[in-house]
Parts: C-alpha cells; sequence; structure tokens
C-alpha cells in the first residue's frame, strides 16, 4: 500500500482547476467526435465534476460508483475505457472501476469523459507464483525483472488494472518512485483505503519474496526504468 501525505499546494491546485476548466469547455462541443478517434482501451478524464458510472448503459441503470474529476491530491482522475457502446440515449463507455471489490467495471455516458489516448503500448504483467514482472511494449517483451508481491495472510489481488498516478514518495522505504495502481489489497486499516503500489524498496533483500502487505515492490533501478516507460493509464494485469 501507498503511505504518503498532501504532494502539492493550493498554486498547483489553482493551476490544475483552471487548465481542466479550459479542456472541459473546448471538448464539451464535441466529446463523441473526439471519442471516435482513440483506438481501446484508452485513458480518459472527466469533464464534469462527479461522474455516475452505472451498471448498464442506460440513464435509469443503477449506479456501481461516483467517480471524481480529481484525486485528494487535486491531479485529474484517469479514467480507463475498454468498451464503447452506441444506445438511444448516445454513446456510452465502459470504465474499470479503482477500488474495492476488484475487478468492477459500469458503464459512464460519452459525452461525460474526454479520451485523451490510447492506454498502450507498453503493458506490465505480475506473475503472482513466479513472482515476477514482465514489461510488454505491444507483443514484445522489453523487460523481465524480480518482484515482491503480498504475503499468505495478505494477498496481492489477481486481475485487470491500470496505473491511476506516479509520484515521489516521502518515505524512503517506498525507493525513489512510485506507482498508485487501481487495485486494493485486503487491509483496509492503511491510508487511503489499501491502495496497492508499484515503488521501489530499501528493503532490496525483500524483492522476489511473498513479502508485502499487498503492494509490488522491485529494485529501485527497476522502477526508475519503468517511470521512463510506462504512465498513468498503463494497463496492469497481475495473474496467479
Amino acid at each position: 500500500m501507498v503511505r504518503r501525505g498532501v504532494v502539492t499546494g493550493v498554486l498547483v491546485s489553482l493551476s490544475l482547476l483552471l487548465v481542466w476548466d479550459g479542456s472541459a469547455a473546448a471538448s464539451a462541443a464535441r466529446p463523441e467526435a473526439f471519442a471516435e478517434k482513440v483506438a481501446l482501451p484508452a485513458v480518459g478524464e472527466a469533464l464534469a465534476p462527479r461522474i455516475a458510472v452505472r451498471a448498464r448503459p442506460i440513464s435509469k441503470a443503477p449506479v456501481r460508483a461516483v467517480m471524481k474529476a480529481f484525486r485528494f491530491d487535486y491531479r485529474p482522475t484517469v479514467f480507463f475505457a475498454i468498451d464503447r457502446r452506441e444506445t438511444g440515449q448516445g454513446e456510452w463507455l465502459k470504465v474499470r472501476i479503482p477500488g474495492r471489490p476488484n475487478g468492477r467495471t459500469g458503464w459512464v455516458r460519452g459525452s461525460r469523459i474526454r479520451l485523451l489516448r490510447s492506454a498502450g503500448p507498453f503493458r506490465i504483467v505480475i506473475d503472482r507464483s513466479q513472482r515476477r514482472l514482465r514489461l510488454y511494449r505491444h507483443k514484445r517483451m522489453v523487460m523481465k525483472t524480480k518482484v515482491a508481491v503480498g504475503t499468505p495472510d495478505a494477498p496481492t489481488p489477481l486481475g485487470h488494472f491500470y496505473l491511476t498516478a506516479g509520484f515521489v514518495p516521502g518515505d524512503d522505504f517506498l525507493g525513489p518512485w512510485a506507482f498508485e495502481t487501481s487495485a486494493y489489497a485486503a487491509i483496509t486499516d492503511w491510508p487511503r483505503g489499501g491502495i496497492v503500489g508499484l515503488h521501489g524498496t530499501s528493503e532490496t533483500w525483500s524483492v522476489g519474496l511473498r513479502a508485502s502487505h499487498g503492494c509490488l515492490r522491485v529494485y529501485n533501478k527497476v522502477i526508475l526504468a519503468l517511470k521512463k516507460r510506462v504512465r498513468p493509464g498503463t494497463p496492469l494485469r497481475i495473474r496467479a
């Protein structure tokens, strides 16, 4: 899980809000035309302060989650769209829902999200039993390395996820760089509800073992190499 403090100030938050307001205004007139140019899976941002994620692509379907346009640190929330559907109510996008229980998806109106880019070309695959991380560029593996995963009492969750943010940790234990993911660990009494992080570590002996509370630890040189290649919105698969 990721331990961190507030990473931005009032001036940064105001600048982000101004940028978001401008992009939202420019995109609101033609969100569907913009979305059609982006191949799925794709990364997007909100065009409204709160986005209702529904069980089915209809306006009266039950709401599974409400995703805010901005995170707690004032950065835009990363939306990850995996499917689209045209209905009598217009376009709907199927998105992954970060948080517990893991693996949830739902539908949002296409007019409420601006798709920015396709999610590729990189993707990360974690093999939990082998404690290996593989990085692929399209279909070609470009990196293979050891990774620490959760202990049997606090296992790293399985499923399809994505990177939601990257930051410089304030704790040396997490190494020089860390990514937050959309996965949540079994232990809930950690900061921000148990977000599974992918990060470096000062405990290099633990890499390759079942040693964490659910997070994914790699060598510091590996997390810095990943920082150069992947970013929020990169797909992440954790398999048994």
